[in-house]
């Protein structure tokens, strides 16, 4: 056992204890806090999450919403070990600190603006390998993050597998979609043609072969398998964090929603919520209702509370029989009612906030911001990029390479600080006061 686990433990640079012998930190607390002082987690306090970033002091960021997947997570892991009897299942359940750090990591890759800012941003890499926020989280954290160069934060093997959502290749999906016209993707006047393919960058091959070096040749392909132009299948980890990440969406975006104005009694008092509340035993529909639009904030937080705890507790290990390695085989899963409450209350957040016409009409700006600062940067990019990106400007040798140092550059930015760089460039609120670091 303890063979496997080094072999999931290990890192690229083969470091194993940096700080020396008496470092008796575990090594995914050590990936935690790697991850927590980057400059990347950082920038999440001030990148949309699903409000922009005026709306008030109260809604979520990428970074609170980072947090409280986290706190989920680790809540599920907690359950899972003390409602299953099954010692393999336990035995290959993450730690606390593994599925701590996955869903600490499991937005980093999302650049300004949220889901409007990654499908301008595909759209504008379209010929040069796409932008996708999954496929840029694994980017990020192996090649982009300087603490360890050249290995980026040079995270342990299960770490990075945990974050491999989508395992399997941009080029393999496109190969699905003959239909999408990638070099002219940018002119498509229906911007939901922008929305990427859920991948990883082909760039990344070599070390996605690393992260899944230690399973099977029968288990990878399995693994890396598509169906009808999507990933398939997910790790262990990678099961448990998507779901606590559905939670968090479907309760705390639904209380930002609330607290915003943005959602009514009356949208929640519909027959289906009626009806899907009907087979939950543990949750009373009036209650629920009454508690999410009390006047008193400590009744309505508890009712959020109560629904995150029905959720958790409903959580199960199921077993996909295709796989041999436990770490494959073994998936989390919610129970049919419990995931029927979820999809709706998540459907309700997307129907009345996102899909909104003022959500709408924000995101169409919002790409239109990066849209314009991709085609400046692009047109001077000795001038006008930031000191790390024009450093990396030597390593450009065939095309896309300066494509790909824009993106990513761009992709790192704030909200806020986008929105300040495109009014200095383009002489919006142009002021002659000289500014130390326009990227910053």
């Amino acid at each position: 056992m303890e063979g496997i686990i080094a072999v999931w433990t290990l890192r690229l640079s083969g470091q194993q204890r940096q700080r020396g012998p008496n470092d008796f930190r575990t090594p995914y607390e050590r990936d935690r806090t790697r991850v927590i002082h980057s400059a990347a987690f950082r920038r999440l306090q001030q990148k949309t999450q699903i409000y922009g970033g005026h709306a008030g002091n109260f809604h979520r960021t990428r970074l609170t919403h980072s947090l409280e997947v986290a706190s989920i997570g680790t809540s599920l892991v907690r359950h899972l070990h003390c409602s299953i009897d099954n010692a393999e299942i336990k035995e290959h359940l993450p730690s606390e600190d593994l599925i701590d750090v996955i869903c600490l990591l499991h937005d980093i890759g999302h650049p300004p603006f949220g889901h409007g800012g990654e499908g301008a941003l595909n759209a504008l890499m379209a010929s040069y390998g796409g932008f996708e926020s999954n496929a840029q989280t694994l980017h990020l954290v192996s090649n982009l993050e300087t603490a360890y160069e050249p290995f980026g934060l040079d995270l342990a093997r299960r770490t990075l597998l945990g974050i491999l959502k989508y395992p399997v290749s941009r080029s393999t999906l496109l190969q699905t979609k003959p239909d999408l016209e990638l070099p002219r993707l940018i002119e498509h006047q229906n911007r939901e043609k922008w929305i990427p393919v859920k991948s990883y960058y082909d760039f990344n091959q070599e070390l996605v072969d690393w992260i899944l070096m230690p399973f099977s040749r029968e288990d990878r392909d399995a693994f890396q398998y598509q169906h009808q132009g999507e990933a398939a299948h997910h790790s262990l980890d990678c099961s448990l964090m998507d779901i606590a990440d559905d939670i968090a969406y479907g309760v705390h975006d639904l209380e930002d929603a609330i607290h915003l104005g943005l959602i009514s009694r009356h949208h929640l008092e519909t027959p289906i919520f009626e009806e899907v509340f009907s087979d939950i035993f543990e949750l009373n529909y009036s209650r629920i209702l009454e508690g999410l639009f009390s006047c008193h904030p400590a009744v309505r937080k508890q009712t959020i509370g109560a629904l995150v705890h029905y959720f958790v507790t409903s959580v199960y290990i199921d077993k996909n029989e295709k796989f041999n390695s436990p770490l494959l085989a073994y998936q989390t899963q919610l129970k049919p009612q419990a995931r029927r409450l979820l999809d709706l209350l998540i459907a309700c957040v997307f129907d009345h906030v996102i899909d909104s016409p003022p959500s709408r009409s924000q995101e169409f700006g919002s790409q239109n911001v990066l849209i314009n600062l991709f085609n400046a940067l692009e047109s001077n990019p000795h001038r006008l990029l930031d000191s790390y990106s024009r450093s990396r400007l030597l390593m450009v040798k065939k095309t896309g390479d300066l494509e790909r140092i824009i993106c990513d550059c761009l992709a790192n930015l704030t909200d806020d600080v986008a929105i300040r760089l495109h009014g200095k460039l383009f002489a919006e609120k142009f002021s002659a006061q000289w500014e130390n670091n326009l990227f910053s």
